[in-house]
């Protein structure tokens, strides 16, 4: 009699059926383990604080998830090309859509971490177009068992009160694969601005540090222009819309009453709430009221200047940020908060610097406030500010001016002799590796890491700015004052282009770094040279870590950055059709390549499934890689064709290649049998027709005897004869298609 037999594996395996289906390993692993994220809080921020308990279950808590950039190889490449004057890719940014569609995390995987967070029991409270943020919510209870660790409250030493958890989180490794950080579990961090004011009405008119002609004896736009070589030039910002980083609000009447006290345009405000913020004033509206007003000082021209308010939580911040990348409207962004490099984790400055990734790609310029600590930002070791350390920002240090009749005289380093009177932000990063455009410059004071600040400006209180704010005039300083007014030249910057027929600036350091090494730096910046410090660093000749290049000399500098007239820019002709185009088959996917057309910004790629039947309408457009896997249907023969674009044309459509992908030989059922007494048929299947082969034995180190049969197959079927009764023989079982071969574990069964 004959019966049937199920067939174990030597190895303790798992319903070897299932597993053999989806392409498992034989032996079973538990993929619900979880892994602890690192990064998310720094440790510092409760050793020194004291323990208040903890926080309440039903606190409800509002954080985010980040998410990773794909394709960043390719991402780190293109904005090397496109920053590159002597690339055919130079200054050809991408659209929101287009980054989006190249480097964005992909729609599944936002989707995924959506399931993940709801099956947690969160809210999803925000979106974002470039899906690298999730915002969600949902009680400490939830949070903590979601996310194995407790939540504390703790106080800091200043009276601060914050909550932080109690280790990292933990996730499990399916999610972790496609998250970068979680953002807001910890709210020890409270970003702060760098600026320091004075009312007017308390200061002597006539000190001889108070340079300006404005209340207080600040400066008014006027003396700005004046000072820094802008008097003569005509370009003012026409046409260009300015953004705001902002973490409260301001009055407008505060503006309004400044604008028409100087006489200049009052641009218009567009307000930008994010996360429900309010807009209210509170006790950082100095601040917002400030960037405004100098923004407009300096580019009073512009059509339109974006304030971008959002909470002052790791949070907030990072949807703020995001937000201004999102809308893609402004080409010059200004930043004057900050927040000590160590204080935040390094997965949010991780996440902080995608977003910044984003800008430079559409070609969006971002000036950030380097800190006014000095060389020691947070308060008592050397360190920089973030976001000025970031290496798609431009920091912007702090210097002291001295004017003779209202003209330019000189600057030094601000430093106001202590970390609390002030000094210009500037020092070594201990995060972010040093950039390409440092690594030639032989007095940075690291070779190794990122160097800040990159330029600098007026920030001294004492030589500084008129800003009418809560109804009365005020002295103010600070990189807060530098970092806008950096902008708001920019905006000068990229009229003049756009005249011209040049794309805007975009991420500046580039090619501030390239005047900054080339004969024209002495006549482009102001060079800070006279040994005075930032309480650290020393400003020597060229760069240096106290004041970067120095700051602008306007009419100079924007020559340099901004040419006349499009008639420099070499003559563009279409491309030739792109070259040696081929094709080879994958899993569901095909590989493409071809060679670079001379002159080429981008390539269009064109599909069809029949010979010659590639169409007109391209399937993929903006390509700037010669190479692409296109992802399509097993079994069918797709026909490829590539074209080369530039701001000519279209070229003609390359060589035709073709390629028939294919899903890669695979088990598709378990491996069963019929076992009888000196018989046994052992059966199994296959995706693709393959051979099939048997070897067994009586011992699993020796399966010495085999049988195979030569049909191509998909339903496998092989009878063993001439067994010995009541012995227990071992197997493996092997299919080939082409060169392609699957083979089984070893299994086992015992004849009647």
């Amino acid at each position: 009699m004959k019966v049937a037999l199920k067939l174990f594996p030597l190895c303790l395996g798992f319903l070897f059926a299932v597993a053999m289906a989806a392409g498992a390993p034989s032996c079973w692993a538990d993929t619900s383990a979880q892994v602890r994220l690192a990064g998310h809080f720094p440790a510092r921020s409760v050793a020194s604080a004291r323990r208040l308990g903890r926080l309440p279950a039903v606190t409800q808590m509002r954080f985010a998830f980040t998410l990773p950039l794909r394709n960043q190889p390719a991402l780190d490449d293109l904005l090397r090309r496109i920053y590159d004057p002597a690339d055919p890719l130079y200054g050809h940014y991408l659209t929101g859509a287009q980054f989006i569609e190249r480097f964005a995390p992909t729609a599944s995987d936002y989707e995924a971490v959506k399931s993940y967070a709801r099956g947690l029991g969160l809210t999803i409270t925000g979106t974002h177009a470039n899906r690298t943020v999730l915002d969600v919510a949902g009680p400490t209870a939830a949070v903590e068992a979601a996310f194995d660790l407790q939540m504390h409250q703790y106080q800091a030493h200043s009276g601060h009160n914050f909550f932080a958890p109690d280790r990292e989180p933990g996730v499990p490794n399916a999610i972790a694969a496609r998250i970068s950080g979680m953002v807001g579990l910890d709210s020890s961090a409270a970003w702060h601005t760098h600026s320091h004011a004075a009312r007017a009405a308390d200061l002597p008119m006539a000190t001889p540090y108070q340079v300006g002609t404005g209340p207080g004896g600040g400066m008014t736009p006027r003396d700005i222009a004046t000072a820094y070589n802008l008097s003569q030039v005509t370009a003012t910002g026409t046409g260009q819309t300015l953004a705001l980083f902002q973490l409260d609000g301001y009055t407008p009447s505060d503006i309004a009453a400044y604008a028409n006290y100087f006489g200049i345009a009052a641009v218009p405000l567009h307000n930008v709430l994010v996360d429900g913020f309010s807009g209210t004033p509170g006790t950082g509206a100095g601040e917002v009221t400030l960037d405004i007003e100098l923004q407009m000082a300096l580019a009073p021209g512009a059509s339109k200047i974006m304030v971008y308010m959002g909470p002052n939580t790791s949070k907030g911040v990072l949807d703020t940020y995001n937000r201004i990348a999102t809308d893609n409207m402004a080409k010059q962004v200004s930043s004057s908060w900050g927040l000590s490099e160590g204080e935040s984790g390094s997965s949010f400055l991780s996440s902080e610097n995608a977003i910044f990734q984003q800008m430079a790609a559409q070609g969006q310029t971002v000036y950030a406030a380097a800190g006014d600590s000095g060389a020691y930002d947070n308060g008592s070791t050397l360190s920089v500010d973030d976001p000025a350390s970031q290496p798609y920002v431009t920091g912007v240090g702090g210097t002291t001016l001295y004017l003779s009749s209202g003209s330019y005289n000189r600057e030094s380093t601000w430093n106001a002799g202590t970390i609390n009177g002030g000094a210009g932000g500037g020092g070594v990063s201990a995060f972010w590796p040093i950039p390409t455009w440092q690594q030639k410059l032989g007095n940075v004071a690291s070779s190794v890491m990122r160097n800040v600040p990159d330029v600098a400006l007026n920030s001294d209180p004492g030589t500084g700015y008129s800003v009418y704010y809560q109804g009365k005039w005020w002295l103010y300083g600070g990189t807060s004052c530098a970092a806008p007014l950096w902008a708001a030249f920019t905006a000068r910057v990229n009229q003049q282009r756009a005249a011209g027929g040049l794309s805007p600036l975009g991420f500046a350091n580039p090619v501030l770094y390239q005047v900054g090494a080339g004969t024209g730096y002495g006549t482009s910046f102001h060079d800070v040279a006279d040994s005075t410090t930032n309480l650290y660093y020393p400003a020597i000749t060229g760069y240096d870590n106290a004041t970067g290049w120095g700051s602008f000399n306007g009419a100079n500098l924007l020559a340099a950055l901004a040419p006349a007239s499009s008639t420099t820019v070499p003559k563009v002709t279409v491309p030739a059709a792109p070259a040696g185009l081929k094709a080879s088959a994958g899993n569901a996917a095909v590989a493409l390549s071809w060679t670079a057309s001379s002159g080429a910004t981008s390539y269009n790629l064109y599909r069809g499934t029949a010979a010659g039947q590639e169409g007109t309408t391209p399937i993929k457009t903006g390509l700037t890689a010669t190479s692409l896997t296109d992802s399509v249907a097993n079994g069918t023969t797709y026909y490829y064709k590539v074209a080369a674009v530039n701001s000519a044309g279209t070229s003609a459509l390359s060589n035709e290649a073709y390629a028939t992908p294919t899903a890669p030989l695979a088990f598709t059922s378990s491996v069963h049998g019929t076992i009888g007494t000196t018989t046994a048929k052992i059966q199994w299947s296959t995706n693709l027709p393959s051979t099939s082969v048997i070897r067994y034995g009586t011992s699993p180190a020796s399966l010495t005897k085999s049988l195979s049969s030569t049909a191509l197959v998909t339903s496998h079927v092989v009878s063993l004869s001439s067994l010995a009764r009541k012995t227990t023989y071992y197997f493996k079982v092997s299919s080939t298609a082409g060169s392609s071969t699957v083979t089984s574990p070893t299994y086992y069964f015992k004849t009647q």
